[in-house]
Parts: structure tokens; C-alpha cells; sequence
């Protein structure tokens, strides 16, 4: 019995030794931290299948994948795929050089598997592979490394097959991906383009609501210059500031994009603020006198159809202002304002003239009145908005009644039926100044209760002083400014590509990024070295002007034997505005004498 005890002894040492020896690849060594990122389902989930992974073990495969050099382990394949797949994936490199040499007996065939404890493990009812490929890691690793590497084997498989990937962070297995993708195939553009589609149908390109997905591809985006993927994931990082702290991404994100995010995010909620208190007022201070020159019969007209939007939302909310997303802030709920730029977007469909452009022309006739495309340039220069592409609203060709200033009504008296009339045709000529095909636009209860404003005014028994095309341009010039205030705080830039359900604001600028853009460290960069040509052009052109005063005859000389002035040119180079502090002029006098000490100037004192 003693005998016996000391054996199984003996046998636990043996045990323990074998798997913590340094020959075995798979070390024991802390895994509670890899995580495996579902992009479909949009979880994170802990992951320990490194000694074989279920997601890529496939019982017809026949090519086993083990991670360790041949000969040195007992442990079983780790992965089985199908060889064909591998072929068909371009990795020449990785056959060539990992594939099992005929003349070493296999590990996975070896049949002296009593001392290790998990020997259920080498219990594999698949047939035995055909193939076989051993990957070790590098030998300079750290064990901790050498886990790291057998990891990045793993998803590079995990690409092959379309499988989710696995490690301690996304961003760091996605720039480790890449760079084993350029060691184990040959085309190294292609493997970009192999990844960036593969990031797609793993779904880690949705980043909506996932500060995870959205940090780690930044840092891929920027690690490799990608301006649309970097642009896509850094207004979602903006839109979700207050939650990247808690990301385990964030701390890896460069110093630049987490100064561009918090810019952002600071730019986005002073401009949600401004964009709450002007719709929330109807643009009341800006289109104010002191902005907009309007005469005070047009003036009463823009406050009475001001009046109008304020009656009909507060029909639709109960009261205006509504109540704000937060106390603290006077932006509305994103809802909201999307709701109300739908809203004054059909508005503006239904009165837009759709062959106006933004650009005064000559060709276009000049209706008298109230100048709509000077007053809304300069409210949109003023708010720093890209102009709409279609600036301007059909203009009624009102009758003449209509048009009449109040000293000729007074001269001419008409009857009612008159009036009648007179209004009845001006109604018809406002509703012929308009777009009526599109039904999702006359199906808008803002249209809607517009046309009945319209009528209403139109109608009315009172006579105005202002006429029904001056009329239409007041009201114009309102709409257009309020969706404008609107589309600044509801539109992404264009290369955010998922907008809906997203609770955050994506309204982002973009002006200044990315941060290997031109306006930084490249630019300076990129002038010092035009600098330097322009030092190396005057060292050569110095040299054949000194060439050619050695060819001077010595009676050219003057008596003081100084040599005569030499003028040289140098060419210019095509520089940018941005680099006139380095533009030089096309002929410098070259002086082979010594400065003049009496004059502080080159040459002969005069």
C-alpha cells in the first residue's frame, strides 16, 4: 500500500511538471479575462476553449491545427477545418511553412496519454485528419505572448470561417488579425480589404449604442488611415461620451481622437442648446430686426404666421416650449427634433421652386418685393450652415388688388363681390405656386393646417398692406431658417452609415479630422521638407554660379578684385496658400565678398 501511495505520488508530480513545462505551448495561465465578441447579437461573453474551440472544429475538416511545433507536445489539434478552405484563402505562406513534416511521427497519434488529467480530451470519436499544420509561437514570447499569438492563430481561422473573434480587447485583435493576415497569406491589400468585409458581416461595424465596437475600430481606422470607418466610429463615440469611460477600449484610444471626442461632444451640446431655444421661440431673435430688414407689414405677417406654429404645436404637444430631455439643457428630446424636421422638410417640398439655385443669376427675373435668397445667404453664413440646393419658393403671380399699395385702394373702391373675387383668384394663384404631387407631403399635418393658414389669410376681410408673393417669401424665409436650425442638429455626416435607433445625437462636426489629417503633424512635416528642396536648390544653384565665376577672365575683374555680381534663378515650386511663408524670389544676387561693416550690407560700401 505504501508502495502503491507512493506511485500515484510520484505520478501527480509527473502530472504537474508535464503541464507546466516549458515545452508545452499551452501553459496554464490566467484566461478569466478573454472575451468573445458576437457582433449579431451584441454580446460579450468570457471564452476558454483555447485547447480546442467548438466554433472551429469541424468533424469532416481533415486538417488538424496544432499550436505548437511539431514533436514538442502531446496535446491534441486545437482546431480542425477543412484544408480546401485554406487553399482557397491564399495562404501559400502558412501551408508552405507549418504544414507536418512525414518523417515526425504526430503528436495527435501518439498513444502515451496516461499522465495528463484532461485525457477525455484525446477522445475524438472524427475520424483522423489528412492534414496537418503545427504553429508554434515564437520562442522569444513571454508565456503571457505566446498565449497572445496562439489567440490571434485562432481568429485568424475565426476570419477564414466567419466566426466571431476572441481575446482580452477587440481593438487589439482586430490590428493583430491584420498583421497575421499579411504573415499568413500574400496579398497584403487584399487582406485590408478581406478584414474591413469581414468587420462588416461580424457586424462590429454597427457600432449603435456600443461603445465597444465603436472605440476598437476607431483605433484600427486610425492605425491604418481610414477616413470614412474612422470618421463612421468617432461620431458614434461622440454621441456616446458619457459612457466610453466605462469601455475598456477607451484607454487605448490615441491621445488626438479622445481630444477630437470631447471637442465634439462639447460642440454638439452647445449646438443642440442653441438649436432648442430657437425653434423653441421660432427663431424670435434670429430673424429679429436686427437681422433680418423686413418693413412692418411684412414684419406683422412673420409674427402672426409665427403665431400660427406656435397654435398648431401647442395642439399637437399640449404646450410649447416642450418639456427638455434635460433640466440642465435647453436641447429638445432627439425625438422631437427629428419629428420636426420631418415635418418643415415636406413643408419645404410642398413651397420650394426646384429650379432655383444658391448663386445669384442674371437669368433669373428679378418679382420686386422682398429679396429671399440675400436674407437667407446670410443667415446661413451667419449660422455657418451649407446652403440648401434649392433656396428659393414658387412665388404666386398674385393679381394686381393684391399688389396695390393702400394710397391706389383708396383712390379705387371695390364692391364685396369684388373683394371676393379679387381673393378668390389670389387663393388660386398661391396654391398653383406649389407641390402638390408627392402625397407624403400633402399627407403632413403641418402642410395641412399651412394650407388652411393660407386660405384663412388669403380670405380674410381685412385688407393687408403686403402683397400675397411678399407673403409667401416672409413665410418662406422662416421655414427655410428653422429647417436649416433643424437638419444642424438631426443630420450625421455622410459617412455615418447607421442612423436609425440611435438614442444619442450623431449631428457631429467634422471639420478638423481625422487626426492625421493635413492640418496636422503631416503639415508641418510636409514643410519642413519643401524647405529642405528649397535649401538643396540654392546649395546647387550657388555652386554653378560659383562655377561660372571661376571661368571670369581676370581682366573682367574690377580693381579692387572683387568679383562682378552674378545673378541666379531659381525656379519656383507649386505651393499651397498655406505655404507662402516659403516662397522665395526668382533671382538672388550671389556676392562672393565679405559683408561691409560700415554699411551692414553686401558688397562695396556707395
Amino acid at each position: 500500500m505504501a508502495n502503491r501511495s507512493t506511485d500515484n505520488i510520484r505520478m501527480t508530480d509527473d502530472i504537474q511538471r508535464a503541464t507546466t513545462s516549458v515545452d508545452s505551448p499551452l501553459e496554464p495561465i490566467r484566461t478569466t479575462n478573454i472575451r468573445r465578441w458576437d457582433g449579431s447579437r451584441r454580446t460579450t461573453t468570457n471564452w476558454d476553449s483555447i485547447r480546442r474551440d467548438p466554433e472551429l472544429w469541424f468533424t469532416t475538416g481533415d486538417c488538424s491545427i496544432h499550436f505548437y511545433a511539431q514533436g514538442q507536445s502531446r496535446r491534441g489539434a486545437s482546431l480542425r477545418v477543412s484544408l480546401s478552405a485554406i487553399e482557397s484563402s491564399n495562404c501559400r505562406p502558412l501551408l508552405e511553412r507549418y504544414s507536418a513534416k512525414d518523417s515526425i511521427e504526430s503528436p495527435s497519434t501518439s498513444s502515451d496519454h496516461s499522465l495528463w488529467p484532461d485525457e477525455d480530451y484525446f477522445l475524438d470519436p472524427s475520424p483522423p485528419a489528412k492534414h496537418e499544420l503545427f504553429i508554434p509561437a515564437p520562442s522569444r514570447l513571454s508565456k503571457e505572448g505566446a498565449f497572445h499569438y496562439h489567440l490571434t492563430t485562432r481568429n485568424f481561422f475565426a476570419w477564414m470561417f466567419e466566426k466571431p473573434l476572441v481575446g482580452h480587447r477587440l481593438g487589439d485583435s482586430l490590428l493583430s488579425l491584420l498583421d497575421r493576415m499579411n504573415e499568413f497569406r500574400e496579398d497584403e491589400e487584399q487582406n485590408l480589404d478581406d478584414i474591413l468585409a469581414y468587420l462588416d458581416s461580424q457586424e462590429y461595424t454597427d457600432f449603435r449604442s456600443c461603445p465597444d465596437h465603436a472605440l476598437a475600430v476607431l483605433q484600427f481606422a486610425e492605425k491604418y488611415e481610414l477616413l470614412e470607418l474612422w470618421r463612421d466610429s468617432f461620431c458614434h463615440s461622440a454621441g456616446m461620451s458619457e459612457e466610453l469611460p466605462f469601455s475598456a477600449e477607451y484607454e487605448f484610444v490615441s491621445r488626438q481622437s479622445k481630444a477630437l471626442i470631447i471637442r465634439a461632444d462639447l460642440e454638439m451640446d452647445l449646438r443642440l442648446e442653441h438649436a432648442g431655444r430657437s425653434v423653441g421661440n421660432f427663431l424670435e431673435d434670429d430673424l429679429s430686426g436686427a437681422y433680418l430688414g423686413l418693413p412692418p407689414p411684412a414684419r406683422l405677417h412673420l409674427d402672426r404666421f409665427r403665431s400660427f406654429l406656435h397654435s398648431f404645436y401647442v395642439g399637437k404637444y399640449g404646450y410649447w416650449p416642450p418639456t427638455r430631455a434635460n433640466a440642465n439643457s435647453a436641447a429638445f428630446p432627439k425625438p422631437l427634433f427629428k419629428s420636426m424636421y420631418f415635418e418643415f422638410r415636406n413643408l419645404y417640398e410642398y413651397l420650394v421652386d426646384p429650379t432655383s439655385r444658391s448663386e445669384f443669376s442674371s437669368d433669373r427675373p428679378a418679382d420686386g418685393g422682398i429679396c429671399v435668397l440675400q436674407n437667407i445667404t446670410a443667415f446661413d453664413n451667419r449660422r455657418k450652415y451649407a446652403s440648401l440646393p434649392h433656396p428659393l419658393p414658387l412665388v404666386p403671380e398674385a393679381p394686381l388688388g393684391r399688389q396695390k399699395t393702400a394710397t391706389v385702394r383708396k383712390l379705387f373702391k371695390y364692391s364685396h363681390a369684388q373683394k371676393v373675387e379679387r381673393r378668390t383668384a389670389a387663393l388660386a394663384a398661391l396654391f398653383a405656386a406649389t407641390n402638390t404631387s408627392d402625397m407624403k407631403v400633402m399627407e403632413c399635418p403641418l402642410v395641412r393646417e399651412y394650407l388652411r393658414f393660407e386660405k384663412s389669410w388669403t380670405l380674410q376681410e381685412k385688407d393687408e398692406t403686403v402683397s400675397c408673393s411678399d407673403a409667401r417669401k416672409v413665410r418662406w424665409i422662416l421655414i427655410y431658417a428653422i429647417l436649416q436650425t433643424l437638419i444642424s442638429v438631426t443630420r450625421a455626416p455622410p459617412e455615418v452609415r447607421d442612423t436609425e435607433g440611435v438614442p444619442y445625437p450623431l449631428c457631429c462636426q467634422i471639420a478638423g479630422t481625422p487626426p492625421w489629417d493635413e492640418d496636422g503633424e503631416k503639415a508641418v512635416q510636409k514643410k519642413a521638407t519643401i524647405k529642405q528642396k528649397l535649401v538643396t536648390m540654392g546649395e546647387q544653384e550657388i555652386g554653378k554660379a560659383r562655377a561660372q565665376q571661376d571661368q571670369v577672365h581676370p581682366a573682367m575683374r574690377t580693381p579692387d578684385h572683387a568679383t562682378p555680381i552674378v545673378a541666379f534663378t531659381t525656379p519656383f515650386l507649386e505651393l499651397k496658400p498655406d505655404h507662402a511663408d516659403l516662397f522665395i524670389p526668382k533671382t538672388l544676387p550671389l556676392f562672393s565678398t565679405p559683408p561691409n561693416p560700415r554699411n551692414n550690407s553686401f558688397g562695396p560700401a556707395r
